[in-house]
């Protein structure tokens, strides 16, 4: 009995994040309290925040989407932060990096991203570049290694 409700459990949250990732995830996980706060990691550094992004990442593997997680840091706090959602959401723009953007400026309200870094678990495609550019965004580091991928470019 116990472990039937551990599992409608666990598929409720699943779906509820797929609805609102922003406010249901499991136990806290990736860096999201159940209220939709941002957990901040306890070091303000490239590093630490590789880390949420790569966490992000593992979301969207657990949630079946596709394995891509990036967040939005502004003045050393993470001020968005998202999985791919494209599967879950059948949006095909619904890229890790464009969803960090749309959450940043939900909660910054504003669309200005300006003195921002975006971090990707892998370089981001030109879509998503040209949105961080869009955005105002001054710097993007991405992968396991916390590559520097300097200020985003529109392709040209």
């Amino acid at each position: 009995m116990v472990k039937q409700l551990q599992v409608k459990r666990r598929a409720l949250v699943l779906a509820m994040a797929a609805v609102f990732p922003l406010f249901a995830t499991r136990e806290g996980k990736a860096g999201i309290s159940e209220t939709g706060t941002i957990e901040q990691p306890e070091v303000s550094d490239d590093t630490s925040f590789m880390a949420r992004a790569i966490s992000m990442r593992q979301r969207a593997i657990e949630s079946g989407d596709q394995g891509y997680g990036a967040v939005v840091v502004r003045d050393g706090k993470i001020v968005g932060q998202s999985p791919s959602l494209v599967i879950i959401n059948k949006d095909p723009t619904a890229h890790a990096e464009m969803e960090a953007i749309r959450d940043a400026a939900r909660r910054l309200n504003s669309r200005d991203l300006s003195r921002c870094t975006l971090y990707s678990s892998s370089p981001a495609c030109p879509m998503c570049e040209a949105a961080a550019y869009w955005a105002g965004i001054e710097r993007m580091v991405y992968g396991k290694n916390a590559s520097e991928g300097g200020s985003p470019q529109l392709c040209g």
